[in-house]
């Protein structure tokens, strides 16, 4: 019998299946497995879902399985920082309750303050010139400058 995983992306499935050993740690029902792999299945592609799980050892694909579900709640509920961003800015309640309006089937949007402000974040952006050796290399790039995200933890 096909495992839950398996079944929502109507795939072969076998006693050695990786999707069946990584959806163990979902053990609130057979549908929160399935909504959970549709909705991972989708976000990084099912082809890239079963690389990432075969890439791991057996004993990791839950919690690999978990870490990718979490990101893809995170970068859906906040495109530019992701899962790390809310954990950053003390809003990780959000992604947790992303995760749980897919585990029973609901559908997650953007934050309407996707972007939190720079100094939320510890970001500052420095201008700084770029010298090089010598004085005639150092004055043809005198002019340029470049912007770099310096980060403060």
């Amino acid at each position: 019998m096909s495992c839950n995983g398996c079944r929502v992306l109507r795939k072969g499935c076998n006693e050695n299946c990786i999707l069946r050993q990584s959806l163990a740690a979902i053990q609130d029902t057979p549908q929160a497995q399935a909504n959970a792999t549709l909705f991972v299945a989708k976000f990084f592609g099912r082809a890239t879902l079963m690389s990432f799980l075969s890439a791991v050892p057996q004993h990791q694909r839950p919690a690999l399985f978990q870490s990718l579900l979490l990101e893809a709640c995170g970068r859906t509920v906040n495109p530019v920082n992701g899962a790390v961003g809310l954990l950053w800015t003390g809003n990780w309640h959000v992604c947790e309750s992303a995760v749980e309006t897919v585990l029973r089937g609901g559908t997650i949007q953007a934050m309407s303050n996707a972007a939190p402000q720079d100094h939320q974040l510890g970001l500052t952006n420095v201008k700084e010139e770029t010298r090089i050796g010598n004085a005639s290399e150092s004055a043809t790039h005198s002019a340029s400058s470049e912007t770099k995200l310096v980060y403060f933890f």
